[in-house]
């Protein structure tokens, strides 16, 4: 059985569905991604690579090797690979997802890339599939919460081959805890925005005003959220030269792991080669104006 998120099938625009068989359940996602695997391979497989789409992550390229990704105060995941076969396919395996001492299912990730057979600019078809072959009745919910995360993840992948291939790419994360309702998109004035147009994140801190306006290309916002965890966020493209903002793709919401809830601002900015100042110290910058918000909103 599957259960598909209602995504068209579009260059850059993922799909996304859950198939549940037997005592198994997985996460599925693809996209199609601008540009041959070759290159597409470099952002899925590489630790710089995941920092333009997902996480800060260090990968060791062979089977046996480890993965590490970053999740901020949520901590860290370790895994280890299990196929290597570039530029097409790599899996690994994370054993203790849910921490030493609670037994689990491996839950197990694959990655592959295809190109896709058109007359057209060369592009890639990606297809991310994530979850466990056991036990789906006990952790299944676990594997649904990380659809939307992952169908976020691959459309900012689709992101950065389409608009800005070859940049140097840094992230900014900040992140609290906040209370039961607390919804930073309505704080922030995006409650409402709509994909495809302008929206502008606005807020004060320390005496000054913030803005970033940019071009939606995710909202799931609402008092519900979606998905298990409640995703409640709008993420911006903004392009060079908007209001002295560093280019990249701003991510704005709140999220509910069990009794915590957080909100989150996270900056993937990409800034040319050479810039000055270049993308750590952009997002050194993200993080301290953004730091200094979230602490006001919850003064």
């Amino acid at each position: 059985m599957s259960e598909t998120q209602g995504l068209p099938e579009a260059s850059g625009e993922p799909t996304a569905r859950i198939e549940r068989e037997g005592q198994g359940c997985l996460a599925i996602v693809e996209v199609t991604v601008p540009g041959p695997a070759e290159e597409v391979w470099e952002s899925v497989a590489s630790g710089p690579g995941y920092r333009r789409w997902f996480v800060e992550a260090e990968l060791e390229p062979r089977v046996g090797g480890a993965l590490v990704t970053h999740h901020g105060d949520f901590g860290d995941s370790e895994g280890t690979i299990t196929a290597w076969d570039p530029p097409h396919r790599y899996a690994y395996v994370e054993p203790d997802w849910m921490g030493e001492g609670t037994p689990v299912p491996d839950w197990a990730t694959e990655i592959t890339l295809e190109p896709v057979p058109d007359d057209g600019p060369p592009a890639t078809l990606v297809r991310l599939t994530s979850g466990v072959a056991t036990e789906a009745d006990t952790w299944g919910e676990d594997i649904e919460g990380t659809l939307p995360g992952w169908r976020s993840a691959l459309r900012l992948l689709a992101e950065f081959h389409a608009h800005v291939a070859g940049r140097e790419t840094a992230q900014a994360l900040v992140m609290r805890e906040v209370p039961a309702g607390h919804r930073l998109t309505v704080l922030l004035g995006l409650d409402g925005a709509v994909v495809g147009q302008q929206a502008t994140a606005r807020a004060e801190a320390d005496g000054r005003h913030l803005a970033v306006t940019g071009t939606v290309i995710e909202a799931s916002s609402g008092p519900a959220g979606e998905g298990p965890t409640q995703q409640d966020s709008v993420v911006l493209r903004v392009t060079d030269g908007s209001g002295g903002i560093t280019a990249g793709v701003y991510e704005f919401g709140t999220l509910q792991y069990g009794e915590t809830r957080m909100s989150v601002v996270r900056g993937y900015l990409h800034v040319p080669a050479g810039a000055d100042p270049g993308a750590a110290a952009a997002a050194w910058a993200v993080e301290r104006d953004w730091s200094a918000v979230l602490d006001a909103l919850l003064a």
